[in-house]
């Protein structure tokens, strides 16, 4: 590690231990930390890129530094309930409905369902948010014949919930697959990150009692904002 990376670690950690910033709260910019610490511009962002590496602060497009919470822990072996989980680890969750479409689907989501290339698909795009950052994007796709006027319903806040009181579906298993990738315009400006920022990908399939496939999830989160755990046995 170089010298002047141990600097820009213990002044930002300093600023945040003295509780003079916290969860959330946005940094002094570039130009003033780089001249507080007699740094260039450009080693100074390499410093902070690290640091941001390390979950100690978040970058969002155009508005600066902000000093990062703490991450949303996932256990990926347990059925998961996005909003469920937030709140018992102390956030605030919601989410905002990008778009809502009646769409034919490709070839591995009809064929996950078991289904025809014409059947038509609810496609619904949302935004996950917690304490009111921007942390995942998540696709979910649901067929129209499973759930008619599915569209009538409210979905920015539980999917899972208005599934169970509307239908009578509940989630019994999960599939999980995590893989790192760049993000897409799509995905990553909802976040207020650059386009081809690295991002954690989470295919989900959730099941019910009968071994039915209920929804087809692909998540989209910022990988600083999310932390894994597993038990086994």
């Amino acid at each position: 590690m170089s010298l002047a990376y141990d600097d820009i670690k213990t002044h930002i950690s300093g600023l945040i231990n003295s509780n003079r910033l916290a969860a959330n709260d946005k940094l002094p910019s570039e130009r003033e930390l780089a001249e507080h610490l007699r740094l260039t511009r450009i080693t100074l962002r390499d410093g902070l890129n690290r640091l941001e590496g390390e979950g100690l602060i978040y970058r969002q497009n155009r508005r600066g530094w902000f000093v990062a919470p703490q991450r949303f822990v996932m256990r990926p072996a347990h059925k998961v309930d996005f909003n469920q989980i937030a709140e018992q680890q102390g956030f605030l969750p919601s989410t905002q409905v990008l778009q809502l479409r009646k769409q034919q689907q490709r070839k591995d989501i009809y064929q996950a369902f078991g289904l025809e290339k014409s059947t038509r698909f609810y496609a619904l795009r949302r935004v996950r948010y917690l304490d009111g950052r921007a942390v995942m994007v998540e696709d979910s796709y649901m067929p129209l014949e499973s759930y008619p006027q599915l569209d009538e319903s409210d979905l920015s806040g539980s999917v899972t919930a208005v599934l169970k009181s509307r239908f009578s579906v509940s989630v019994s298993r999960e599939f999980c697959n995590i893989q790192m990738g760049h993000l897409e315009e799509e995905y990553a400006a909802p976040l207020s990150i650059h386009t081809g920022a690295l991002g954690l990908k989470i295919l989900r399939l959730r099941y019910d009692q009968n071994d039915q496939l209920i929804d087809y999830n692909v998540e989209h989160w910022l990988p600083h904002a999310i932390e894994m755990e597993v038990t086994t046995r």
